[in-house]
């Protein structure tokens, strides 16, 4: 077996210290904004330029082709027309580059034959351990090191929030909203159609980057989704926020994506499910991206859900808490053990409400600001305090600025310093950035709507941060279960899933009405008749099920009645007699294997109202009981399980073990295995039990 490519460097490409720019000219559109960068940010390595013609550029010699570059270099910026790319990335390794940022379109986002060039050029990146973005990439932007091959320009400062994104005009208006918001910069990687370096990868360098402290991401699809899992459980472990922007979530975004660089998106439920395993928040919009990152970021994970909001605007504080009622972010009543000691700050102005309405009182006594967060800290509720408060613009009363440091000295008295939620959206000005920073404020977000956006993440973010319980996706795959091995059939399956641990109703299988007499006496009346098939899945639609037969005679009628029924040419076993079961409530649970994340475990509310109410939840497999019971937890029948309406309140435990068990009985089924589903799992005040199984095979056809 020949020697796996080395892995390509990308860290040694991203921090540069030797560049070059092939087809570099003052006329060309990309290349010219590229060498403005490199002045702009003031790069201190060499920079060597290539042109056919030999033509300065920005006063600068050049070489007139790639094999007079003199390696080793780190970074090239590869302008020329896409016929003439893989000449000109073969030719520039060979004289020692060992980075390539491939600016030119017209690969696999134009169909089969871009396709093929791309995949060219992907294997010359793998064989020659080549470090590469693109093609059709916009370029990196390094403002920790001051390295910038990019057409972008920016007037971004530096900072710690790292942009990842597939797409260069998504990266620059990302980049766009984090300047306004005040926010700075550590790296923009724009990685294009992803044929070497993916944005796996770029995710895995910003989480090791020491400077980076929140990441941005855009993508389309993973190409890389075990390295990419890895990248972001790594990040979750190091408590450094992964906000994203995905593209897939409406039935045409597939067709978009395809046509702008050749992805396929892959299921977004699933995707989603993934996300909240790893700790991934994803967001939808490029302005709610930046406020999430800026809160997370300078926050951390808190384990205390509540949040309380400080303003001088009793209307603010009241859409505050609209919005937030509606996104399910708690801003509970403030506690009886602090209550004493705010109503003796407030009894002069107002009420002690959260969000709590200084009013004008606070501009005749800037020091409320300081008293009230710091009594507010004493709360064993509350674990993230904000203010909404006007970020300076230049030229305002000093009580702006001294209000600001009136905060920022109420903050001290919390593990950190969130950012200031500023009351509508506007820009935040290096004047308006200087004065939070002097004051010792984090920063801000500009507007009540990204603010609750970013809360609702930050709540999501803090539990699963602080969850001690490793993610454990890509675990060893169970070798595919040889044909003759499978269980075939209910009968089968449930005899399959009985002895691997999950609960199953008892049954006897009869072929003929007095045998399925003899069952039922056996078992107990009331009893239960259905089909035995394994060619019909929905044996209900062929009035193949009988309900609560009483005794000899319902139960030999209803075996005729099923017997008569439109069977067609299915094989036929005969009818399965099991005990009627007085449950109360059906849950349905399937195991799927979606195409990029693998075994995927689906959780809902069973019988016919799975399809009729769409109340269900995915958990990517491995699931221990705890997050199974947090997922049942979720659903909207879950008041169901508490008792509501009177009913026996359900042992979750015991239903949680039940699920377990199928969930690992269902992949020791193998790869082989696309869908093992039990519908209903009874579940009562005693247990629960799997009443009815089926499986799909990628090599069988699906049932009617």
């Amino acid at each position: 077996m020949a020697a796996e490519a080395p892995r390509p460097d990308l860290a040694r490409m991203l921090r540069a210290k030797r560049i070059a720019v092939i087809g570099a000219s003052e006329r060309n559109p990309f290349s010219a904004p590229v060498v403005r960068n490199i002045d702009h940010f003031g790069f201190k390595g060499d920079v060597l330029l290539v042109n056919p013609k030999g033509e300065p550029v920005n006063g600068r010699p050049t070489l007139r082709s790639p094999r007079e570059l003199d390696g080793p270099i780190d970074a090239a910026f590869v302008c020329v027309p896409s016929a003439n790319v893989i000449d000109v990335v073969t030719e520039a390794a060979e004289a020692g580059v060992t980075g390539f940022v491939i600016v030119s379109s017209g690969f696999a986002e134009t169909g089969a034959e871009g396709h093929r060039q791309q995949e060219i050029l992907r294997s010359i990146a793998r064989e020659r351990g080549l470090s590469l973005l693109g093609p059709n990439a916009l370029g990196f932007l390094n403002y920790v090191d001051g390295v910038a091959l990019s057409t972008l320009e920016r007037e971004n400062f530096r900072g710690s929030f790292g942009i990842a994104s597939v797409s260069g005009s998504v990266g620059g208006y990302l980049a766009k909203v984090a300047h306004l918001q005040g926010v700075g910069l550590s790296h923009v990687v724009l990685a294009g159609n992803e044929a070497g370096t993916t944005i796996a990868d770029v995710v895995d360098f910003l989480v090791d980057d020491p400077e980076t402290r929140s990441i941005a991401v855009f993508l389309e699809a993973i190409y890389d989704p075990e390295r990419f899992a890895r990248a972001a459980e790594r990040a979750l472990a190091m408590k450094k926020p992964i906000v994203m922007l995905k593209a897939g979530a409406a039935e045409n975004t597939a067709r978009l994506a395809a046509a702008h660089t050749g992805a396929l998106v892959g299921d977004d439920k699933a995707f989603d499910a993934v996300a909240r395993e790893l700790g991934i928040c994803r967001v939808d919009s490029y302005e709610d991206l930046v406020a999430t990152a800026t809160l997370l970021q300078h926050t951390g994970p808190v384990a205390k859900t509540g949040v309380a909001a400080l303003t001088i605007s009793g209307g603010s504080g009241e859409i505050l808490s609209d919005l937030a009622g509606m996104a399910g972010v708690d801003f509970p009543a403030f506690s009886e053990t602090i209550r004493p000691e705010l109503d003796a700050i407030v009894s002069g102005f107002g009420q002690t409400h959260n969000p709590l309405d200084l009013t004008g009182a606070a501009l005749r006594d800037i020091s409320l600001w300081e008293r009230l967060l710091q009594t507010i800290a004493k709360d064993e509720t509350i674990g993230l305090p904000m203010c909404i408060w006007d970020v300076p613009v230049g030229g305002e009363a000093e009580w702006m600025s001294e209000t600001l440091r009136s905060i920022s000295r109420g903050y001290a008295a919390y593990p950190s310093a969130p950012p200031l939620i500023a009351t509508v959206t506007e820009p935040v000005t290096p004047f308006g950035r200087k004065a939070l920073a002097e004051a010792g404020l984090p920063g801000a977000i500009p507007g009540l709507k990204p603010a609750v956006a970013a809360l609702v993440q930050h709540a999501r973010w803090s539990k699963r941060a602080l969850d001690p319980r490793p993610v454990s996706l890509f675990g060893t795959p169970a070798p595919a279960l040889p044909v003759g091995e499978r269980p075939v059939g209910e009968a089968a399956l449930l005899d399959w899933l009985a002895a691997r641990g999950v609960p199953v109703t008892p049954r006897r299988l009869a072929a003929d009405a007095d045998a399925a007499v003899a069952a039922a006496e056996t078992i107990g009346y009331p009893v239960a008749l259905k089909l035995a098939s394994p060619d019909i899945a929905h044996k209900s639609e062929v009035g193949g099920v009988r309900l609560d037969l009483a005794d000899a005679e319902t139960v030999r009628a209803a075996f005729a009645a099923i017997m008569a029924g439109p069977l067609a040419d299915a094989r036929i076993d005969g009818v399965v007699v099991a005990p009627m079961r007085r449950h109360s409530i059906e849950l349905i649970m399937s195991v799927t294997r979606d195409p990029v994340w693998g075994p995927m475990l689906a959780l809902g509310l069973g019988g016919l109202w799975v399809e009729l109410l769409g109340d269900s939840v995915l958990l990517p497999l491995p699931a221990d009981a705890p997050r199974i019971i947090a997922a049942l937890r979720s659903l909207k029948a879950a008041p169901l399980f508490a008792g509501a309406r009177g009913r026996t309140p359900i042992d979750l435990d015991r239903v949680a073990e039940a699920i377990v068990a199928f969930a690992k009985a269902a992949m020791a089924l193998g790869p082989d295995l696309v869908a093992l589903e039990v519908n209903p799992l009874a579940v009562s005040p005693e247990g629960a039990e799997a009443m009815d199984a089926l499986a799909l095979w990628g090599d069988q056809k699906p049932l009617p």
